[in-house]
């Protein structure tokens, strides 16, 4: 015989003398879809604050989207490696979605 399982009621979370509710967490996507993927077109990147006393690395990832001095912009393409530099800077450079 075939035995149906029963659907499980959740019981309330009882964490530290409280009940908690427990949070949803969102929907996974659905396959093929993309949030995360880039705007097509260009980025125009701007140095805001200067380099010094940043990491080397750092400081060669800034030198490398061609940014030499305070206020210099450049327009790049947008794309993965693009952005993945743009990352390692965020908190030195501003990014502009160029239409």
């Amino acid at each position: 015989m075939a035995t149906k399982k029963k659907a499980e009621v959740k019981q309330p979370l009882y964490i530290n003398g409280r009940f908690v509710v427990e949070k949803q967490l969102p929907p996974k996507p659905v396959k093929g879809d993309k949030p995360y993927e880039p705007a097509k077109g260009q980025v125009k990147v701007t140095l805001v604050k200067s380099t010094a006393g940043c990491l080397k690395e750092q400081q060669e990832t800034v030198r490398a989207l061609g940014l030499t001095k305070i206020r210099t912009s450049n327009v790049l393409p947008d794309n993965a490696a693009t952005r993945g530099m743009i990352f390692k800077v965020k908190h030195l450079v501003t990014v502009e979605e160029v239409k």
